[in-house]
């Protein structure tokens, strides 16, 4: 039974009803939405031989749409920034729509001509297209669907062996399953599908329980501090107050030590300073004030710095950095930057066509016009007796490049990030269980530092400890445990998206075979 035979204007309370189950999935406490939010738009696009493929993509592109304007309505806090924000609000939404209507419509079409289960044709369909959009200048996986569950750690153990993209496949055929089970034609079987989603459930769930016992402890630990100075943006934009920013950062560190830490974190461009380093000046390569402290501490420090690295008088490239400053008071060679920069904020996406339109112009404009360059990529920074991985800000949301610094060789890693763009909206709390899901699939300890908060310290099931709260200034210490190894998922990557590319291309040729 589908309801396409009913007024339009009834017809689009479905698409509407997904919207809002695909809100709650990712932006409240509530688990029941994860695993629904797709049938009531299924219910609308049911292939019945009358619904055409353009009225499934507008279907479709409905309720991506609006699903993503609630998902994302966090923006709003950028826009009291620049009102260029409201565009790009606008503009993700409708991109991240078509995505979804796309792999809708594709799905309609092999349900239409093979009659197999939703629950296997929408992994399928689906986690292919969110794979795509982790490339080019418009990357992005904070609407994956596997992020999702992350607010759930106990759910998605199993990240360690499948990753996100496995979770996502988990969350993609429960809702398949759930609609053949309960809303599809009552003349198709049920007790196949029956089987399966407890089949699914059961060996899900038995791997959870085992891995959320296995992974409780750690044998080795590092003990860590946190500077947490809360300084608003105008604040930090403004070059009168970094003397005032770097007497916050100096007492929280002495306070950190005296809690007896082994490292001690500043958040993004936490140092006030810029690093102005002329290559061909070996001298230039330091941070003194910090290194200084460093010493007299005799506590190593990773600091966040806005690295200018000048290579000759007329030309240089601007680095998100994060640096190794060592307890001798050293500051290593070895550095890292963020890779992953965020489109119009830090870099102008596709500037070989936009570029002449935005560089060198003046006011909130230059909110579009980036200027940072891409870091070295999954770059380690040593120190005596461990090796930390560092990911800059929403770089936490890309599963991949954890995955690297793990295989890098990293004993623990850490989120530097100065969050203080999103206000008290959701997204803050987003993104801090989005890190829960990179401690898991990684089995390792998590630091993440952050400018305005949230902070905090994450073990390898993804459980927080002390959590800050926003716009506070904090001074926290914790232990963390380190690596003990690789897991599956380190070793084997995003499988499950080759798979479901696989299993796209055996099901498209299977549809084309067929008569509808």
């Amino acid at each position: 039974m589908n309801g396409n035979g009913a007024d339009d204007r009834v017809q689009w309370k479905y698409p509407v009803a997904s919207a809002l189950l695909y809100y709650l999935a990712f932006l409240t406490p509530l688990l029941t939405p994860n695993f629904m939010f797709l049938l009531p738009v299924l219910y609308r696009l049911e292939p019945d031989g009358e619904t055409t493929v353009r009225e499934r993509l507008k279907v479709g592109l409905a309720f991506g749409f609006l699903g993503s304007m609630a998902a994302m309505h966090w923006m709003y806090t950028m826009a009291q920034i620049s009102w260029l924000a409201w565009l790009l609000y606008v503009a993700m939404s409708l991109y991240f729509g078509a995505m979804m209507a796309l792999a809708l419509a594709i799905a309609c079409w092999i349900r239409e001509r093979t009659g197999l289960t939703w629950g296997l044709i929408l992994p399928a369909a689906w986690l292919p297209l969110e794979w795509v959009r982790t490339f080019g200048d418009l990357r992005m996986t904070a609407d994956h669907v596997g992020h999702s569950l992350s607010s759930f750690p106990f759910v998605v153990q199993f990240a360690d062996f499948a990753g996100l993209y496995g979770v996502g496949a988990f969350v993609l055929a429960v809702n398949g399953l759930l609609y053949d089970l309960i809303l599809a034609d009552p003349a198709r079987p049920r007790k196949n599908v029956a089987f399966a989603l407890t089949a699914l459930v059961l060996v899900v769930g038995a791997y959870d329980s085992w891995a959320w016992l296995h992974y409780a402890g750690g044998e080795r630990t590092i003990r860590v501090g946190i500077a947490q100075p809360n300084i608003p943006l105008p604040v930090k934009w403004d070059p009168g107050s970094n003397g005032l920013q770097w007497e916050t950062l100096r007492l929280q560190t002495l306070a950190a030590a005296e809690q007896g830490a082994d490292l001690i974190v500043w958040p993004e461009t936490g140092r006030p300073f810029r690093l102005l380093h002329r290559v061909e000046d070996p001298s230039t390569y330091t941070m003194p004030e910090v290194q200084l402290l460093a010493r007299y501490l005799e506590t190593p420090m990773l600091v966040g710095v806005e690295y200018y690295r000048v290579t000759d008088a007329d030309k240089y490239d601007i680095y998100n950095a994060a640096m190794a400053v060592q307890a001798d008071g050293s500051l290593s060679p070895v550095w890292t930057a963020k890779t992953f920069l965020v489109p119009f904020t830090e870099q102008t996406p596709f500037r070989s066509l936009f570029g002449r339109f935005v560089d060198n112009r003046s006011g909130e404009w230059r909110w579009v016009s980036g200027g940072f360059t891409p870091g070295p990529g999954a770059t380690v920074l040593p120190f005596a007796e461990w090796n930390a991985g560092v990911v800059v800000c929403y770089e936490q949301l890309f599963p991949s490049l954890s995955r690297d610094l793990q295989n890098a060789g990293a004993d623990f890693q850490v989120v530097i990030t100065n969050d203080a763009w999103f206000g008290r909206s959701q997204f803050q709390r987003y993104q801090v269980d989005a890190l829960r899901m990179r401690c898991i699939e990684n089995r390792t300890g998590y630091v993440r530092a952050a400018n305005t908060g949230i902070s905090g310290f994450f073990d390898r099931r993804g459980g927080a400890e002390q959590l800050t709260g926003l716009f506070e200034a904090r001074v926290i210490v914790g232990e963390i445990p380190l690596s003990d190894g690789r897991t599956i998922y380190n070793r084997v990557g995003d499988w499950p998206v080759w798979l479901a590319m696989a299993g796209l291309v055996v099901l498209a040729f299977r549809a084309r075979s067929r008569t509808p």
